[in-house]
């Protein structure tokens, strides 16, 4: 409903009392449970099962007392010595406690004394499911109910206490009529058990937090194996899976998570043979605008190579159209000119870098298309990066020689954002727009410095070669009209970061800044932004316009010249085309 509401649960006053002398013998942890299927109804335990449906002005115990109810364990701790009862010495109580989250109303309960039951009556009755192997006096830990099969369960059992570190699962898949007992293949003998838990999505794979460290096993606890990682070897005293992520609870050591989970998911014995495999991503999420157009997001790619490539492995990120996105590679350098064809990318490319070792890989993609190229001396406040992806379907290809792997993931949008698919594209147009503006000034940039440099130095050898002093006379006329249209294009006095402070900002620093505003939010662009691309538009095409006049006439007329003297031409590429170097 969106109310705010609290229940305080305060068990009654147990300082100095013998829990035997108790008529609710409550734990300090004792289980307390918000019905799957009523947010309502709150559960609490101590050596019976409590309900509230009106949040907690009234109780009802629907339980009998659900423990040994040994009377010669309750006690008090450390008599007759001492009298060290504060709450948390309490035996014989319910310590593990769940309601099916497939049928409303049947209830599990366990206790730390070794016994199981199970209500499939909302409570009406009771039934003892302990496995006939529990260990007398072990304690019921945790129940971890199956999301796959309404009547598939698990509990960690533990008896240290007793001096038996075994690690004590079991699991039922027929509500606790029979039981398998588990972990006795892969967990060491002294690694008692605390917590079990099974993957949501793919069932059998089993996660153990044991006093030692945590544990994984993909064949239903017939067989386990280490997933320690870099995690301390401390007590793993809850897990939980997450929006795919392994959250785990240690005694001591903090909280650590496993992000995603996705490879432990697909993994088999066909993954685990194959020379290369490609990993299907989860859905990635694309998060809001930032200053200077930070906030993308991200996806993660997980890829195996049982061993180190010789040939370069590409990977390639595209939309639902099939538009490239973006280009890695594991030796940017050996970036074949036939690979840069083949996906229209320009002679110049470089991807960027991914690693490539034997076993398993991970590589993040910002979900943003490539960067814009600017000259290597540019220095410019505002963005420049690639532009954010539209939600929607994506795919990311593998390529590595003749193997071809593919796999489809999701963006989606961030679900605390209200906006539409359709303001995210127009938003992604205009910056498609822009950065393509952006580029195009840089492009202009980079070709007429080519052309200024060829032109000197062909002067220079014409000059050399005893054509007389008129080349260089033309190239120095031509050069300052290039260098004219540059200085227009760029702020060239520019050096170090904190120069934009001392020289007026130019055309490109001008694009790169609209790039980051309309980049800063997530929503349609405004008015004022379209505007302002508008402008910088024209302006761009009036520079353009001039470089192409000087192309078309005073350069063509210096390869003129040099034709006639026998000395090679100045090599122009642009030829007044406008020209995207970026997908």
């Amino acid at each position: 409903t969106g109310d705010v509401r609290q229940i305080l649960i305060y068990p009654q006053l147990q300082l100095g009392q013998a829990p035997k002398t108790l008529r609710y013998r409550f734990q300090w942890n004792a289980p307390i449970r918000i019905s799957p299927h009523d947010p309502d109804v709150v559960y609490h335990t101590s050596n019976y099962v409590h309900r509230t449906r009106d949040m907690g002005h009234s109780w009802e115990t629907i339980s009998p007392d659900l423990t040994r109810n040994d009377t010669t364990k309750q006690g008090f701790a450390g008599e007759p010595i001492t009298k060290d009862n504060t709450g948390v010495e309490v035996y014989g109580v319910i310590f593990a406690f769940e309601e099916s989250p497939h049928e409303k109303g049947v209830l599990w309960a366990g206790s730390d004394d070794g016994l199981v039951h199970i209500s499939r009556d909302d409570g009406a009755t009771w039934d003892d499911i302990t496995p006939p192997q529990m260990p007398e006096w072990g304690t019921v830990n945790m129940i971890e109910l199956s999301t796959h099969a309404p009547g598939r369960a698990f509990i960690a059992v533990y008896r240290y206490r007793r001096d038996d570190f075994t690690p004590y699962i079991f699991r039922t898949d027929d509500y606790g009529q029979t039981w398998e007992r588990l972990g006795t293949a892969g967990i060491p003998a002294r690694h008692f058990v605390r917590v079990i838990r099974e993957d949501p999505e793919r069932r059998g794979l089993l996660y153990a937090g044991t006093e030692y460290g945590l544990y994984m096993s993909f064949d239903d606890g017939r067989s386990w194996q280490s997933l320690q990682l870099n995690l301390p070897i401390t007590p793993v005293t809850d897990l939980r899976v997450h929006r795919g992520d392994l959250v785990v609870a240690t005694q001591g050591r903090s909280f650590w998570i496993l992000d995603d989970l996705s490879p432990l998911r697909q993994l088999d014995a066909g993954v685990a043979a194959s020379d290369v495999h490609l990993y299907r991503p989860r859905d990635a999420y694309r998060g809001g605008g930032g200053f200077f157009g930070g906030g993308a997001g991200g996806a993660r790619v997980y890829y195996y190579l049982s061993e180190e490539p010789e040939e370069n492995l590409i990977l390639d990120f595209t939309d639902a159209d099939g538009q490239l996105l973006r280009t890695y590679a594991i030796r940017p350098s050996d970036f074949a000119d036939e690979d840069r064809e083949a996906r229209g990318l320009p002679a110049d490319f470089k991807p960027d870098s991914i690693p490539a070792e034997a076993g398993l890989n991970r590589m993040g993609w910002n979900l943003s298309s490539h960067a814009t190229d600017l000259v290597d001396d540019a220095v410019i406040w505002g963005f420049t990066g690639g532009v954010p992806t539209v939600p929607g379907a994506h795919t990311v290809r593998l390529t590595l020689g003749d193997v071809s792997l593919s796999e489809s993931f999701g963006v989606r949008m961030d679900p605390r954002l209200d906006v539409s698919t359709a303001e995210i594209q127009a938003q992604h147009d205009l910056l498609v727009r822009i950065r393509d503006m952006l580029q195009e000034s840089h492009d202009a940039i980079e070709e007429l410095r080519s052309v200024r440099g060829q032109m000197g130095e062909q002067a220079k050898l014409a000059v050399e070669a005893g054509y007389g002093d008129e080349l260089t006379e033309m190239a120095d006329e031509v050069g300052k009209k290039l260098t004219g249209v540059e200085e227009e294009l760029m702020q060239t006095k520019n050096e170090s970061g904190q120069d934009p402070l001392n020289f007026p900002p130019m055309l490109d620093n001008q694009i790169a800044a609209l790039y980051g505003y309309v980049l800063s939010t997530t929503d349609r662009p405004t008015q004022g932004g379209l505007e302002r691309a508008d402008d910088l538009e024209a302006e761009l095409d009036g520079h353009l316009d001039a470089l192409r006049v000087i192309l078309e006439t005073d350069v063509a007329e210096f390869n003129r010249l040099l034709d006639e003297k026998g000395v090679p031409r100045v090599i122009v590429k642009r030829e007044g085309r406008r020209v995207s170097l970026i997908p």
